[in-house]
Order: C-alpha cells, then structure tokens, then sequence
C-alpha cells in the first residue's frame, strides 16, 4: 500500500488540497479536544526545541491549520507558567508518494506570523519507526489511522471461506469471518504504530489522535463511512454488469480502511502498554453539514470528488486509468440518486478524539485480555 496510495496531488479542482472540507470539519469538530488536551498537559519540558509530529499529513491547507492550532495552544502553555518558549521543530510525515511539494508552497505562501517554526518532511509509514529515540515532544494525527498497511489476505484468497467475492468493503451480506479478519490486520498496524512511538516519544510526551469509528460492537456491521464504500462497490459491479470491468477485477479489489470500536481501541492501547489514555471522546457527525448549501446533483458531485481525492490512486492502480473516470461517473450518480441516506449516515458518522500519554515507567501488561 506505500507505494499505491496517495491524495490527488497538486491544487487543481481534483486535488485532495480543494476536496478534503470533509476532513476539515472533523479537525473543527476536534479542535476543543486537541486545545483541551495541550491544556491539560502537566509536563513542561525545559529544552531547546520542542518536536511535533503530525503522521499521515497529506498535502493541504488542513496540514497548517492543525500546526497553528498546537503551536500556539503549546507557546501559550509556557507563556502562562513564565517559562521561555522553546522553539518548534514541525515534522510532516506521509507515505512517499504524497505531494509534499503543494504542502511546502502552501507554508512559503503563509505569513511570517503564522509559520514561526521550522519543518521538515519525513516520507515513510506511520506504521513503522520514523524518528529517533525519545525525540518527539507531541504527536497529532487526523483521518489516518483507519488505514491498514494492507489489505488482509484470506479476503481476496478464492479458497478461503472467507473470500469478500463481489464486495469491497466489509458487509452484513457478506462472509461471517470479514470484519474479524479486517480487525485482525488493525491489530497488527495499530500495534506497530504504538510500538514505534513508544520509542520515539518522550516520557511524558502526548499524543492526540483523530480516527473515524463505529458504534457497534459487531464487527460485521459496517460503520457509518462504510456506506460510502458500499455504494462505490455499487457503482464498480454496474460496470461489471455492462462488461466495462472484468469481474475478477472487483472480486479482487477490497479497500485497507477498517473503523475501530472504542472497546477495541481501548484494549490494544492497554495491550500494548507504553501509552495511559488521557482522555477519549466519541463526537457524532455533523460531516453532513458540509452540503447545506447545494442541492441534491451538486451534494452528489461534491461527495464524490471528496472520495475521489482518497480514492483515485487506488482505483486506478487496481483498474487501470481508462475505467477512472467511468466509475466515479456512476459513483455520482449513485450517490446523488441516494442523497438523502448518504447525509443521514454521514450526520451519525462517530469520530473518536484520543489523547494519550507516554508513560514514564510502564508496568508489565497482560497478553491476553477478553474484550479483544
């Protein structure tokens, strides 16, 4: 998936840059949260410069709205205590293949005032380690970690009982096993990415993590974003059906993007040991709200090219760019014809605020613990 996934690149009218409102309004919804979580921060750190990192970052304005937000929340802390502020070293990290190039122009093009920190682009998986030992002070990331490194292998495996056949995404119609097995590699890369900012953050150091959830704990009952992965399933197997797409295509095509239960978050943080659970807060929708003003073909439009910037990489890559522009053609049309569901779903779409603490001395965990 490193070398496949990427957001639309650029500033043009396809770009992730003009198509992630979306994300933007989880990061507003959030913003209480994330203030609350510097606020509350009781370790001041006597150095030099302090690190931050915001892991999975992409390429758009949401990127230094975020940076502005912890950087000041963080200079008013030491402010308030009388304590020099220290100066802030601002790593980016994404995937390779991201437009690190539109995210740096965008920082050269904002004011002095705004941009008193240094950066650097660090490309690579969050999954995996990053930076050195004990270098990072705060951590954000935002709409990332519902990504999977892969997708789980047993589902597009012909002989396994739990073959997705026909479907992308997990499905109450579909094999029994899918959600387990789609959890299964979320364990895997969530622990991963707890291990390796275990090493990297400082005792003491937080961070403050954005993801989108369920609310059951059934895993074979998708979340709430599903049904906009449900319905571009839709839109691939009608052009299956006018033979525009071979079936084996989609039957070998499901999406690495699994919505995590609190229960769950809960035991694989307290599985891994190295980070307390400060605070958790579930926020419902409200991502419907990014529509108001548009009637129902332009609702339709403007889902779809929000998908379409995640997306199109993706698609491209498993059906080939002569079909791209066909599917999300009929994903609009889905979508638009089934617009008032769409905006139900997405007004009910939990998202999940967590902040985390490294701890100073960490006890020995348990291995096994039954709600997992």
């Amino acid at each position: 998936m490193e070398k496949v996934i990427s957001m639309n690149a650029g500033d043009g009218d396809s770009s992730y840059a003009q198509n992630s409102i979306l994300q933007k309004n989880i990061l507003l919804r959030a913003r209480l949260w994330l203030e609350e979580s510097i606020r509350s921060w009781k370790t001041i750190f006597d150095c030099e410069t302090l690190c931050i990192a915001d892991l999975g970052c992409s390429s758009g304005p949401n990127t230094l709205f975020i940076t502005q937000i912890i950087t000041s929340e963080i200079r008013n802390k030491y402010a308030h205590k009388g304590i020099r502020v220290p100066e802030f070293q601002i790593f980016y990290n994404d995937l390779p293949s991201s437009d690190f190039n539109t995210l740096f122009k965008l920082l050269l093009a904002a004011p002095p005032a705004e941009r008193s920190y240094s950066v650097a682009g660090v490309p690579g998986s969050f999954h995996t380690r990053l930076f050195p030992s004990r270098s990072l002070h705060f951590v954000h990331s935002s709409n990332c970690l519902n990504w999977l490194s892969q997708v789980p292998p047993e589902i597009e495996d012909k002989n396994s009982k739990w073959w997705n056949k026909g479907r992308i995404h997990i499905s109450e119609q579909g094999p029994e096993g899918v959600g387990d097995a789609y959890f299964a590699q979320y364990q895997k890369d969530f622990n991963g990415f707890l291990r390796a900012r275990a090493k990297e953050v400082v005792e003491g150091g937080r961070m403050f993590l954005v993801l989108p959830s369920r609310l059951s704990a059934d895993r074979r009952q998708p979340s709430h974003l599903a049904f906009l992965w449900e319905t571009l399933g839709f839109a691939i197997k009608d052009l299956v059906f006018q033979g525009i797409i071979e079936e084996e295509r989609l039957d070998s095509f499901n999406l690495p993007l699994y919505s995590v239960s609190e229960d769950e978050l809960r035991c694989e943080i307290y599985r891994e040991g190295s980070f307390t659970i400060v605070g958790l807060e579930v926020m419902i929708g409200g991502l419907g709200s990014s529509t108001n003003k548009l009637d129902d073909n332009e609702k339709g439009k403007f889902m779809c090219a929000q998908a379409r910037a995640v997306l199109e990489s993706l698609i491209s890559y498993h059906f080939g760019e002569r079909v791209v522009e066909a599917i999300f053609n009929r994903y609009a049309e889905i979508l638009t014809a089934n617009i008032i569901q769409v905006e139900e779903y997405m007004n009910q779409s939990p998202i999940t605020a967590l902040t985390l603490e490294r701890n100073v001395s960490i006890s020995t965990m348990p291995t096994k613990i039954s709600c997992c």
